[in-house]
């Protein structure tokens, strides 16, 4: 062998053996949020005044400490969308919880990273001013405290938060935003957290067709719409006293007879947080607000329709020894009695689901300023 023919081997195995390095990250991001010039006013979006002044919403208003900016409500659109801050840069916080939706997702289980899906179903998201117990099971106080969760479990967005600040520090686009945002471009965990807080204390759900009648007298309501309202409020069924107030929400947890043992279909809710008995099957009791685009429903996403809800609360409320009150025969006293029975009409079942309807936000559904900005 020549001595040249000897060094062209040489360089032609140090190619090949170079070609088998391991993968280095991607340096060019495949996408970059298309951004206004100014920035949307979002530290000018308020409640109606009726909302504002409505004592009993006084009760459970508050800001959570988180003060609202432009630039940080900005920052938090892209954080929100971005699928750079998931592990395999898939998934994003906007995966599981969908504009068009109420921002929830339209699946029973959602799935993130991996092939595990989620155990329970993505709920939809809306006037976190007056919620403060989060999640299913309400094991989190506080957005701030909840907005990194998601971003760290291994199956939703499986990412490590050291390594995400990382990755948002050597992005094209994070630098500025931040900047602008606190003053400098550094990027950190809690600067996450308070940008992805301001974004979602925007999500202000409060301009309904439902809305709309209190102002007018319900004079664009059907006839069937009006039935509807008639039974959500008539006391006999009880919906509005779990479902309170102009958020339709409460901030108690219930246990409303899903099952007779929660824990034996493997999911208590609280209760497998207390071990308590009288905490099997308790969950948040979330809001009916934009509850006509967030199917399916319950914690398990087991009901497809709201007809199936409606049918469910009518007829097929199931004993428990820690049934709520206001599901039982009398609607008062201890716990645990035996559920009612409604057995609606036809006719007020279709006007419940028709008057459920009527809570679908007609702003923040198509709001560009909550869209997502990739």
């Amino acid at each position: 062998m020549s001595f040249r023919t000897f060094w062209v081997l040489v360089v032609a195995a140090a190619l090949a053996t170079g070609c088998r390095k391991d993968p280095v990250e991607p340096t060019q991001e495949p996408r970059v949020p298309v951004l206004p010039d100014v920035a949307f006013g979002y530290s000018e979006l308020e409640y109606p005044d009726s909302w504002l002044s409505d004592p009993a919403l006084q009760l459970f208003g508050s800001t959570q400490g988180i003060t609202v900016t432009d630039a940080g409500a900005t920052l938090g659109r892209v954080l929100f969308y971005d699928t750079e801050l998931s592990s395999n840069r898939e998934v994003s916080c906007a995966t599981c919880h969908q504009q068009a939706h109420g921002f929830a997702d339209p699946v029973v289980h959602s799935r993130g990273v991996t092939e595990v899906v989620t155990p329970r179903n993505s709920m939809g998201l809306s006037n976190f001013r007056y919620q403060r117990r989060l999640f299913w099971d309400q094991r989190v106080n506080g957005l701030l405290n909840q907005v990194l969760l998601p971003i760290q479990h291994p199956d939703e967005l499986g990412m490590d938060l050291d390594s995400m600040v990382v990755r948002l520090a050597a992005s094209s686009y994070y630098p500025g935003l931040f900047e602008r945002a606190f003053g400098d471009s550094v990027p950190s965990a809690s600067r996450v957290a308070e940008a992805l807080s301001q974004f979602l204390m925007c999500f202000h759900s409060s301009a309904s067709h439902y809305d709309a009648g209190l102002a007018n007298g319900f004079a664009h309501f059907s006839e069937s719409e009006l039935l509807g309202k008639s039974v959500f409020f008539n006391g006999e069924t009880r919906c509005n006293q779990c479902h309170m107030n102009r958020t339709f929400l409460s901030n108690q947890a219930f246990i409303n007879g899903l099952e007779t043992d929660y824990a034996v279909t493997g999911d208590a809710g609280i209760g497998d947080l207390t071990g308590q008995d009288d905490d099997d099957g308790r969950f948040k009791t979330v809001s009916l607000r934009n509850i006509g685009l967030t199917a399916p429903y319950m914690h398990d996403g087991r009901f497809a329709t709201l007809r199936e809800v409606v049918d469910f609360y009518s007829d097929n409320i199931q004993p428990h020894p820690y049934l709520d009150e206001r599901l039982s025969e009398t609607g008062a006293g201890p716990l645990g009695q035996d559920p009612y029975r409604l057995e609606l009409t036809e006719a007020e079942r279709v006007g419940l689901v028709d008057f459920l309807h009527t809570l679908s936000d007609t702003v923040m559904v198509d709001a560009w300023w909550l869209s997502d900005p990739f």
